[in-house]
């Protein structure tokens, strides 16, 4: 196979991933060709007796990237036209060969992931880490945070990854989008509503002169502006197509060329109208541009008038990236796909809204879990006793009998900086935010993430007050990292006290862990402490957490149902 051979073969496969609506990558479609060329040197040992000459194909370097020069230039193309086909099964003697089939993700791994639709796996960091006091929104929405190992082989089934990555990163934007609004949102912003460059010149250097709490403010505020803007002119592509066929609707037909080639659901005046858009809008104009705009500001247009909502107000790139990939030859319509999402996550969407909004204003306990008319039905506590902050000492008494313990008493493994009860953390692992109570039946609750969890993720905090004394309760404690240290939770409950709990050195998903919360490491007047839940597998969407249980009485006490409607708690003379 020659430099000409492998032009062809290149130009190819950028025609199937266009055909299909792929981006192509130049790098993948070369490891591509390196894997057939690998098949052809394979070919070349077994039919010369072990001749090991390198083929032409191994030693032409990139692949071409544009097609050689056609001989038949009056056709317009480059494709051999005519070219005769062999029927190698018809042969005397020949028997059926089977197509022996490699799944992509193998050749992924073989090619060095180069592939478009390759889902990194990243190592996980397991362990308390620093927790800035302002969350890394950035990275919220990336891809990083939802890697989730796929074979491409089964991609966009109802269950497939794809579709987890794009619903689960359209589940961050709302709650970064929520968070930083309900910050800052309700403020005035000062920045110049111009594109003038002197006037913005001007605005920058005035805040460049405020001291450091007023740049900072100041800051986050247009920061909050620009995400609600960023909001807005996302949204504003779902009516793009409306627009679209107002504009189609003023062409003189009779001056349009015949329209050329297979249909493709387009008329002639939609893609004048379209071309016509993109140009007054400021788009680019290439052909491959204008047919990836009609198909995706029609479909987005037809997502709104049947009537998806919330998926579409926080649409993300991932989102977009399965939208533009999805397969034309699906049984079931790019709509009715993402209907279902809808129709399943539009009222935990609500209820992030929710969550957020009232976790900017203050609501550390996360009260707003209580107010679900779901969760009210099946779990009767009151406000006081629900603290998904952080976990408090008992009493003084004991948390000055531990100081006199002193921080040799523990190892530093443990040891964690300060928690800001914030909705995400550095690296993505922070999904506690994601953390939901859910109807089991008529009268019970699980506790579950609704975006895909891997091993080490923080999913919140266990509920309940520190103790330093001997008498530890059977039913209602967690032993601590050293003797005497335990939770108490029988005063106090939260979201994640009320997840399934399999019996001591049973089955489970999640594991409780220790950390000390310090300031300032090395001093003894720092003595906090948090019970966090940390994963301890991979966990799907909606799967029940659960946990081992300390003694065989807890577990009794989790396995009544009276129990799960008072939230665990220890039942007092009041009640």
């Amino acid at each position: 196979m020659d430099e000409t051979a492998r032009g062809f073969l290149a130009q190819a496969i950028r025609d199937v991933f266009t055909s299909s609506g792929i981006d192509h990558n130049e790098e993948y479609i070369d490891c591509l060709i390196s894997k057939v060329d690998n098949d052809v040197l394979q070919a070349h040992l077994a039919s010369q007796d072990g001749n090991t000459e390198e083929s032409p194909l191994r030693t032409t370097g990139l692949a071409l990237q544009t097609p050689p020069a056609s001989p038949h230039r009056e056709r317009g193309s480059y494709r051999i036209l005519n070219a005769p086909k062999r029927n190698y099964g018809n042969l005397a003697g020949a028997e059926p060969r089977k197509k022996r089939k490699r799944p992509i993700s193998q050749l992924s791994e073989k090619c060095g992931d180069k592939s478009p639709h390759r889902i990194a796996d990243e190592p996980v960091e397991v362990g308390c880490k620093h927790i800035s006091q302002q969350p890394d929104y950035d990275n919220v929405k990336g891809t990083h945070h939802l890697d989730i190992p796929v074979d491409i082989s089964s991609s966009y089934q109802a269950d497939s990854a794809y579709t987890l990555k794009a619903m689960s990163s359209i589940l961050f934007e709302c709650v970064k989008v929520n968070f930083t609004i309900g910050l800052y949102g309700h403020r005035t912003s000062r920045i110049p509503t111009t594109t003038k460059p002197e006037n913005i010149r001007k605005y920058v250097d005035e805040i460049s002169e405020f001291d450091y709490e007023t740049a900072v403010d100041v800051i986050r505020r247009d920061n909050a502006l620009a995400t609600g803007k960023g909001l807005q002119n996302r949204y504003n592509e779902t009516i793009f197509w409306k627009i679209i066929l107002k504009g189609a609707a003023l062409i003189d037909h009779s001056k349009l060329p015949s329209a050329k080639g297979p249909a493709d659901g387009f008329t002639m005046a939609e893609k004048a109208a379209t071309k016509k858009f993109m140009e007054d809008a400021g788009y680019g104009l290439g052909a491959e541009n204008q047919r990836q705009c009609r198909i995706f500001w029609k479909n987005l247009f037809q997502m709104r008038e049947a009537g998806i909502d919330k998926v579409l107000y926080y649409r993300t790139k991932e989102f977009d990236s399965y939208c533009k990939g999805y397969p034309k030859t699906s049984k079931i319509s790019l709509v009715d796909a993402v209907m279902k999402w809808e129709t399943q996550h539009r009222p935990h969407i609500e209820q992030l809204e929710t969550r957020a909004l009232r976790l900017a204003k203050g609501d550390l306990m996360r009260l707003s879990d209580l107010e679900d008319p779901q969760v009210v039905e099946r779990l009767k506590v009151h406000e006081s006793t629900w603290n998904n902050a952080k976990n408090e000492w008992a009493f003084t008494s004991e948390e000055e009998s531990f100081k006199e313990k002193g921080l040799q008493a523990f190892s530093l493994e443990v040891i964690c900086a300060p928690y800001d009860n914030q909705l995400a953390s550095e690296c993505g692992i922070d999904k506690s935010a994601f953390t939901f109570l859910l109807p089991k039946d008529g009268s019970s609750l699980f506790v579950c993430s609704i975006v895909p969890v891997r091993e080490g993720d923080f999913l919140g905090i266990f509920a309940g007050k520190i103790r330093f004394s001997e008498n530890r309760k059977t039913t209602h404690g967690i032993r601590g990292p050293i003797d005497n240290l335990w939770l108490d939770y029988s005063q106090v409950t939260g979201t994640l006290n009320q997840m399934l709990v399999s019996e001591p050195g049973g089955p489970a998903n999640v594991r409780l862990q220790w950390e000390v919360i310090q300031d300032d490491i090395g001093t003894d007047s720092c003595t906090s402490w948090r019970v966090s839940v940390k994963a301890t597998k991979s966990i799907m969407p909606f799967d029940p957490l659960v946990r081992v249980a300390a003694q065989q009485e807890q577990y009794v006490l989790h396995s009544s149902s009276e129990n799960a409607r008072r939230g665990f708690l220890e039942l007092c003379e009041a009640d």
